[in-house]
């Protein structure tokens, strides 16, 4: 699947289109009906958007693919792939901000929020951040890296911006517009915050990151959960996002000033509930069924993401070597499309998507690279 995967994504250039890509020319003004609009592509196992690729044979830059293949890249250290990829998303800085952050690349319209192709993107910046923090392959001065390392942190705690609630900790904003909480991005946001700060020597960030992580621990649910939004939101609880949240508590747990074997134990406990038998195969279910699912979460029975960051948690933070076996069958009897040579990004109640988004096959090419690489030797990383 890993050699699949390479070969697709070098056949296109490292270049196609995103899930939440509609064509411009079809948005409204209406922010409703632009969400429609989004679920309807969504939702569509066949691609209706007749696009042609622009002169330079590229779809949309955007900084969800481009960050997570750059994260899988510096896995298997290809130098010229990552440079490739690094030059393209240097590109994407976000216009709308005196520090750096990434920009969406192309315009979103989803049921919480709606943001312009320049809007920054908060949790593509910092998953961008965490590749910076973990690349060790020597093709990037550390100077450089260092400006944007520092320049990404100023902007997460200055321009984005969190709200303090006192003991309880702080919490870190979804995104510019948004202030209802969204708990994954502020967990990885933390995360990133302690390890950056721990690198650099920087006391503020250290501090900031502990709060923010003590926040996200006393939202945990008594069962081990977390739900993706805090109130007025309804309450839902997915799987990938609760794996999110899971690691990024695990990548720090050991410079946090309190203990949370009790948050990661009921949380692993109730994130492999999660996970289901049917059909001779284990394989993770989208949403808990005892809450109202959000968006297009009712019509999708798995989610890629699901399946990649199970893997990504079940081989980095638990001795869980039989569950990643299993879940690689999934894969590949279930995703991994043999004729074509990529990974569906979903499996929908009616059928399975056909499109070969690319934030789908970088994703799922992360989670087996780090299967490869790292699950023999876990005691030797330094990935989140």
């Amino acid at each position: 699947m890993i050699a699949a995967v390479e070969n697709w994504l070098q056949s296109q250039n490292y270049s196609f289109i995103e899930c939440n890509h509609v064509p411009d020319r079809l948005f409204g003004k209406n922010p409703k009906f632009n969400a429609l609009l989004r679920t309807f592509f969504r939702l569509f196992p066949y691609n209706f958007r007749n696009m042609t690729r622009p002169e330079s044979g590229l779809y949309p830059l955007t900084p969800q693919c481009l960050v997570a293949m750059l994260k899988a890249f510096a896995i298997s250290n290809n130098l010229e792939v990552i440079t490739k990829l690094y030059q393209r998303i240097l590109t994407l800085r976000s216009p709308q901000t005196k520090k750096f952050a990434l920009k969406q690349g192309i315009r979103i319209a989803i049921n919480l929020y709606e943001n312009s192709a320049d809007d920054p993107t908060p949790l593509n910046t910092v998953w961008f951040g965490q590749f910076l923090l973990d690349e060790h392959s020597g093709i990037f001065k550390e100077t450089e890296k260092k400006e944007l390392l520092l320049s990404i942190a100023a902007y997460l705690t200055e321009e984005l911006g969190y709200a303090d609630h006192k003991e309880q900790g702080v919490y870190f904003y979804y995104g510019p517009t948004l202030k209802k909480e969204v708990y994954n991005a502020s967990a990885i946001i933390s995360a990133f915050l302690i390890r950056l700060g721990i690198k650099y020597k920087i006391n503020e960030y250290i501090e900031l990151g502990k709060r923010g992580i003590r926040y996200i621990c006393n939202k945990q649910n008594k069962d081990g959960s977390w739900f993706y939004a805090g109130k007025p939101e309804r309450s839902t609880i997915d799987c990938f996002h609760q794996s999110y949240i899971l690691q990024a508590i695990c990548s720090v747990k050991d410079y946090l000033p309190f203990d949370t074997v009790e948050v990661i134990t009921k949380g692993t406990a109730f994130y492999k509930t999660l996970f289901v038998e049917e059909g001779g195969y284990l394989h993770p279910v989208r949403y808990d069924k005892r809450y109202t699912p959000h968006n297009t979460w009712l019509f999708v029975k798995v989610d890629g993401r699901d399946v990649a960051e199970a893997l990504v948690f079940f081989t980095l933070y638990t001795s869980e070597k039989e569950m990643v076996n299993r879940l690689l069958r999934y894969a590949y009897d279930k995703f991994y499309d043999k004729k074509r040579g990529y990974m569906i990004p979903e499996r929908f109640v009616y059928g399975k998507n056909r499109i070969p988004y690319i934030e789908f096959q970088a994703w799922f090419l992360h989670a087996f690279l780090i299967v490869k690489h790292y699950g023999q030797n876990k005691g030797d990383i330094g990935l989140s």
